[in-house]
This record gives C-alpha cells, structure tokens and sequence, in this order.
C-alpha cells in the first residue's frame, strides 16, 4: 500500500506540474511573473501543500521557477511553444528514457571535460554535498533534486546552449525516472556517489575518456537496476 501512495501522490505531483507550465505557456503568467501563494495554488488545484511544493520544487530546478525565499515563486524561463518534446517526454516509458540519457550524457561529458571552467567544478561540487547529505538523512526527493540540479550544471559546462536546453527540458521526465529506479532498487543510491565524483574529477583533470567511462558505468548501474525492476514485475 506504501508504494502505491507514492504512486498515487507522485502522479498528482505530475498533473501539477503540467498544469503549471501549461498555464505559463497560455500567457497567464509572464516572464518575471509572480505566482499565487501556496494556499491559493492548494485551493485551485485541489491537492495539499506537498504536493504544490515538489512540482514548484521540480520546476524550480528545471529553471522555469524561481523561488524568492520570503517573498515567493517567479516565472524565470518560458516553456517551448506547444511543448510537443514534453508532452513525448511525458509518455515515455522508463527504459525509453534511460537509452535517450545514454545518448545525450555521453556526449555532454565529453564536451564539458573540454569546455568546463573553474565555477562550473564547483557548482557540481556543491550539488554532490547537498545530494549526499540528503541521502544520510533519507531525504529522496532532495537527493533527486541534488542530482538532477548536477548533471544540468554538467550540461551547461559542455558550452552548448541547444544542448543544454534540450537536457533541462529532458531532465523533467529524467527525475521520475530516476525515482521509480530509486524507489525499486534493493541497493542505495549512495552507491553510485562514488561515480558521480569520480566523474567530476575527470571533468577537473580535462580527460574526455574518464568522464564517458565514469559515465557509461553509472548508466550501466541503472540499466541493471532497470532489469531488476521488471523481473520482479513480471515474477508477479
């Protein structure tokens, strides 16, 4: 029952999420615009407080919002007109997801080991703190937020802006894979902690061919988690 009231509340999250952006891509909301507070948000949308929270949260880290601590929530970015790659993102299915981060990680690493600067280290440095402290304290969705916020932080380092904007806009459906491999793993994500940093030092030292490799490994480590996933399902 547990796990499917993560189920349940995750895809509320999601409607939320959508309605959001749909609402800011009506025009409703403008560049630099501000938000309804959380209670008028809960009111007309019908859902609690967590859950407005984490789909202002995931957009937040997408870049579309901003969050004003004491003040509240902004418009930051825009999103695509018609949204088609979105709504596609939506319907994909886990492992449709995890072949198309193969495909676009592989080459952002490559690029940022040889573009990166000395802000962009320690940008990913400090999301790698915040995502293993929320880890020891168990803290799921802000160790997915941690994650997310790093590799978009590696998608900026590769010096392309197409790119980029093409994995922040992927990022979104990223996040709800990388929580279904999380939520059904036997292993802890603190696991591949060790990957994500010897990728950062790869990308320090410059060296194209460490950063694929570290990368490859920690895709293979979720593809094999994926497999676990779906034997365990179809063993039902």
């Amino acid at each position: 029952m547990y796990g499917m009231a993560r189920l349940i509340k995750q895809q509320l999250t999601d409607q939320v999420i959508e309605h959001l952006k749909n609402t800011i891509a009506s025009g409703k909301y403008s560049m630099g615009a501000k938000l309804p507070p959380e209670p008028q948000l809960m009111e007309d949308l019908g859902v609690g407080r967590s859950t407005v929270r984490e789909a202002i949260r995931v957009l937040a880290h997408n870049g579309m919002l901003e969050v004003r601590q004491g003040d509240g929530t902004y418009v930051r970015s825009l999103p695509a007109e018609g949204e088609p790659l979105t709504h596609r993102l939506r319907r994909a299915r886990v492992r449709e997801v995890q072949e198309v981060r193969r495909a676009l990680e592989l080459e952002i690493v490559r690029l940022a080991a040889e573009r990166r600067g000395e802000k962009d280290l320690k940008r990913m440095l400090e999301c790698l703190k915040k995502r293993h402290e929320a880890i020891t304290r168990k803290d799921i969705h802000a160790a997915l937020d941690a994650d997310i916020s790093f590799h978009c932080i590696v998608a900026e380092a590769a010096g392309n802006e197409v790119l980029a904007d093409l994995y922040r806009a992927f990022a979104l459906r990223l996040r709800g894979a990388l929580l279904t491999l999380w939520d059904g793993m036997d292993s802890n994500p603190a696991e591949t902690g060790e990957l994500h940093q010897r990728l950062v030092e790869a990308i320090g030292a410059r060296n194209a061919a460490q950063a694929m490799t570290a990368t490859a490994t920690l895709l293979d480590h979720h593809a094999e988690a994926l497999s676990v996933i779906q034997n365990k399902m179809r063993g039902r």
